[in-house]
């Protein structure tokens, strides 16, 4: 890795010893300061064939970035370059780097317990950033027309869910639904597909997204059901017991409708992408020879079409009609 974040720093122009490490998941993740911004250095092991795919994600944020979206926009390396790739011990890797928010330290990770970092006005906020990335996305074009990102698949869901037939055969027939839906340009596009509280920091209730690795083609409902998903499931309630359910969907769908319009029949798509975001939830966590009783509770939920335990869904739309599960 030393080799690698001295390439880094020679060819982005930065002091390798003002390097910050941030955090390591999928990626690492390094901080550093250039002529008074801070940036963010990622560094990611990849096969050489996900460059196309980086090329994709980057040229994205640019253009969110340049259309006033709260993102971080590519840093380019002093030779115009998007994106450096590396070989290392055997392993081949992908660096990028791109800007900090302005003022980033005065950001913070949403907290459900905290009345100013979770509220009406962000779920508000937090729908509307969305709705303007779609409204925007009809409209992109890539720079390449060689980098493009993937679009949505049936095998977007692992393996490991193929050993629970109960729910492999819900996850099959939900699929099928899926893969039948119609795809145009007020529906399906460039989308973040992973637009949850931990992929976005707020100061003063404007929200800035980050963490594009999962951006694809697929349909603005599924983003919208895949946010609402993750809402739902982390921060529904607050240690005093407040349920935000009908705060968090009303409020976020009121925010991206003033952004972006959707007609009825897409808002009454919403609760089947959250049940494809509930099972990918279950597949992810599922160990078929330790089925504990949190993976028994989510069967059980899957089964009965409740994405969680006592809970129903409310989407409201303009006819004000329950959606069912």
């Amino acid at each position: 890795m030393e080799n690698i974040l001295v390439f880094a720093a020679e060819q982005y122009g930065f002091a390798k010893d003002k390097l910050h490490f941030v955090g390591d998941n999928c990626n690492k993740i390094y901080a550093f300061s250039k002529s008074g911004e801070w940036y963010i250095l990622r560094i990611g092991e990849r096969p050489a064939d996900f460059v196309s795919q980086t090329k994709a994600e980057l040229d994205w944020m640019r253009y969110l970035s340049e259309n006033g979206i709260n993102v971080p926009a590519p840093l380019f390396t002093k030779n115009g370059e998007r994106l450096l790739t590396m070989q290392d011990g055997g392993k081949h890797y992908i660096i990028c780097a791109y800007s900090a928010f302005p003022g980033q330290s005065g950001y913070m990770h949403w907290n459900k317990n905290d009345p100013n970092l979770w509220n009406n006005a962000l779920f508000y906020n937090w729908g509307k950033l969305m709705g303007d990335m779609h409204r925007l996305t009809k409209d992109y074009l890539p720079a390449n027309e060689n980098d493009i990102r993937e679009h949505f698949s049936r095998f977007a869901l692992g393996d490991s869910i193929k050993t629970c037939p109960a729910v492999n055969k819900i996850a099959e027939h939900l699929l099928d639904e899926i893969m039948a839906l119609p795809k145009n340009k007020d529906s399906y596009g460039l989308i973040h597909a992973d637009f949850h509280q931990w992929n976005f920091l707020v100061r003063d209730g404007i929200i800035g997204v980050f963490d594009f690795d999962d951006a694809l083609y697929g349909w603005f409902a599924l983003d919208i059901g895949v946010a609402l998903y993750h809402a739902l499931w982390w921060g529904r309630k607050n240690d005093a017991g407040y349920d935000f359910s009908g705060d968090i969907i009303k409020n976020f769908l009121d925010g991206y409708l003033s952004a972006n319009q959707l007609d009825n029949f897409w808002l009454e798509k919403i609760p089947l992408f959250m049940k494809y975001r509930q099972i990918c939830k279950f597949s992810w966590f599922y160990t078929p020879n330790n089925v504990d009783e949190h993976q028994q509770e989510r069967i059980r939920n899957i089964e009965n079409g409740a994405l969680f335990t006592g809970f129903e869904l409310d989407i409201p739309i303009q006819s004000r009609k329950k959606i069912e599960l």
